[in-house]
């Protein structure tokens, strides 16, 4: 299934309340992106094929599903916070893992892809959060871009894979306090009233 191309990056935003359409369905909305775009220094650390790759290296296409199971956009804020996941959920992730990870995304990423302090903050708090919840899942390792991931309800995925949305919302609460503000915090489902358990 294509990607839509109508609609702007920092406007795609899944939610969480994608539970009953499938993984497809939802990465269908998703605009379109183009691998050969990412500068060589971010496929230095973040490509699997690279000798260099941090804990939890992915490729695109997966790192993509990922963006629809933890139900943030695209902004950069939204990509740290789904880098420090799945990084936090690689079973041979380290401290000095992280910190190389925080330097270099800081220091020697192009302007358009560093991180600011703000988010380094998404970051850890993405690896808080899977190394309370996804601890040693290998997320990288799952491949969510071909079937029968594909035809998943996203409900479904995230339980097989451990993924809670009662916390996730506990964290986009502690995102809004860290990181106020900012677009992609106000867009953050942190509703505790929500009737879907704790899935």
């Amino acid at each position: 299934m294509g990607r839509r191309i109508d609609l702007k990056w920092d406007e795609w935003n899944p939610g969480l309340d994608t539970d009953d359409m499938t993984l497809a369905e939802v990465l269908a909305t998703m605009p379109a992106a183009n691998a050969d775009e990412v500068p060589e220094i971010i496929k230095k650390y973040e490509n699997p094929d690279s000798p260099d790759a941090l804990p939890g290296a992915i490729h695109l296409d997966r790192h993509d599903c990922i963006h629809v199971l933890l139900g943030r956009g695209l902004h950069v804020q939204d990509e740290a916070f789904v880098i420090g996941a799945t990084m936090g959920a690689a079973s041979d992730i380290t401290d000095e893992a992280i910190d190389l990870f925080v330097r270099v995304s800081t220091t020697e990423y192009p302007k358009h892809w560093r991180f600011e302090p703000e988010h380094i903050a998404s970051f850890r708090l993405g690896v808080g959060f899977a190394v309370d919840n996804l601890n040693n899942a290998d997320l990288h390792l799952i491949p969510m871009e071909a079937e029968p991931w594909q035809s998943k309800k996203v409900a479904e995925a995230r339980r097989e894979l451990g993924i809670s949305k009662h916390e996730l919302r506990a964290y986009f609460r502690k995102a809004e306090l860290l990181v106020p503000g900012t677009r992609a915090s106000r867009r953050l489902d942190t509703s505790a009233h929500r009737k879907d358990g704790a899935i």
